[in-house]
C-alpha cells in the first residue's frame, strides 16, 4: 500500500508557488520500506522523496517525527495522509488552495473508499457495500456544516489533514504520545489547538482515498474499532468531567434497545445497518469500558500489506 501512496504523489499536481517534499515515516525497529524510498528520490512529477525511520513505537511518535523533520526543512506546512491512502491528482491543489483561502491554521479534507481490491467473500463484499455507505454519510453530514474556517461536525483526522508547523514550534502543541497505541491522537491535536483560539477549516473538494484490506471487512473488526476509538475519546471526557462516568451506565437500557433495533434491521437494510449495528454497540462499550477503567489497545497489531 506504500507503493501505492506513493505513485499517486508521483501522479498528483503541484501548486504554484510551494516548495514540495514527500516524506514517509517509517515507524519499526528496521528500515523496512527504505530502499522502495530509495529506488526514486524524485517522483515523476519532480516532487522529491524521502524517508526517515521513527524507531520509537506508536503513531504519535511518527507523526511527531514528521513536524520535527517539518521544522528542520524550515517548512511553514506539514500534510498528512496515511500509509494505506493514496490521493486524487487534484488533491494537492486543491489542500494548498483551501489552505490560502483560509484563515485556519488547521484543516481537514474528505477521506472516501477506494475501490474493493482482490476476491472477497460475500459477507467481506457486503461490509464493504457498509463501509462505502458510511464514508458517503459522514461526506455529506461534514459538507453541510463544515466551511473554510469552521470544522462544522468534522473531525479533523490525519488521514487527510493540513497544518502550519507553527502549531508545533511556536504553540508547543504535538500529538499526544502517552497515547501510542490507542489512537485519538490526531483528535486530542484538533482540541487543543481549538482550546487556544485557532481557526479550523474543511476543503470539501481535496479528496484521499482509503484501502480497506480484506481484514478489515469484518464486522468484529468494525466493532472493535469504533469501541477502541469511543475508548480513547471518552478517557478524554472523563479527565474534563468526571461525572460522565456515572451517566453513561444510565444510558445502558436505552442502547441496548438501540442495538436490539438495528440487528431487527439486518435482513431488511444489509448494506446499511450491519456497519451501523458495529458502531453503534462499539460506541456504547468503547465508552463503558473507559468507565471502568479499561483503555484501548488498537494499534498494537497492523493489517493490511
Amino acid at each position: 500500500m506504500v507503493a501505492e501512496l506513493i505513485a499517486s504523489w508521483g501522479q498528483m499536481q503541484l501548486p504554484e508557488n510551494c516548495d514540495i517534499r514527500c516524506l514517509i515515516v517509517e515507524n519499526d525497529e528496521h528500515p523496512n520500506t527504505q530502499p522502495l524510498i530509495a529506488a526514486q528520490p524524485v517522483l515523476p512529477n519532480g516532487a522529491p522523496l524521502d524517508y526517515v525511520l521513527e524507531t520509537e513505537a506508536g503513531i504519535p511518535f511518527g507523526r511527531n517525527r514528521a513536524a520535527k523533520e517539518a521544522i528542520a526543512r524550515g517548512d511553514d506546512l506539514l500534510v498528512f495522509v496515511d500509509d494505506d491512502e493514496t490521493v486524487a491528482q487534484d488533491w494537492l491543489v486543491s489542500l494548498i488552495t483551501g489552505y490560502r483561502e483560509s484563515q485556519a491554521v488547521l484543516l481537514g479534507a474528505p477521506l472516501r473508499i477506494a475501490p474493493r481490491q482482490g476476491n472477497l467473500t460475500a459477507f467481506q463484499s457486503l461490509m464493504y457495500d457498509n463501509l462505502r455507505f458510511s464514508y458517503e454519510q459522514r461526506e455529506t453530514r461534514t459538507t453541510d456544516t463544515a466551511t473554510l474556517n469552521s470544522p462544522g461536525r468534522a473531525v479533523i483526522a490525519t488521514n487527510n489533514w493540513i497544518a502550519e508547523t507553527g502549531l508545533f514550534r511556536d504553540e508547543n502543541i504535538w500529538f499526544d504520545e502517552s497515547l501510542r497505541f490507542s489512537g485519538g491522537e490526531d483528535t486530542r491535536f484538533q482540541q487543543d489547538v481549538k482550546d487556544r483560539g485557532f481557526a479550523i477549516g474543511w476543503v470539501k473538494d481535496a479528496f484521499a482515498y482509503e484501502t480497506v484490506p480484506a481484514q478489515r471487512l469484518s464486522f468484529i473488526y468494525q466493532y472493535r474499532r469504533t469501541r477502541d476509538q469511543a475508548n480513547t475519546n471518552f478517557q478524554r471526557r472523563l479527565h474534563e468531567k468526571p461525572s460522565s462516568r456515572y451517566k453513561i451506565f444510565l444510558k445502558l437500557p436505552g442502547k441496548a434497545l438501540q442495538i436490539l433495533f438495528l440487528t431487527i434491521l439486518l435482513p431488511f437494510t444489509p448494506k446499511k445497518s450491519f456497519i451501523r449495528l458495529a458502531k453503534r454497540a462499539g460506541n456504547y462499550t468503547g465508552k463503558l469500558g473507559a468507565a471502568i477503567g479499561t483503555r484501548s489497545t488498537h494499534y498494537v497489531q497492523t493489517t493490511g500489506h
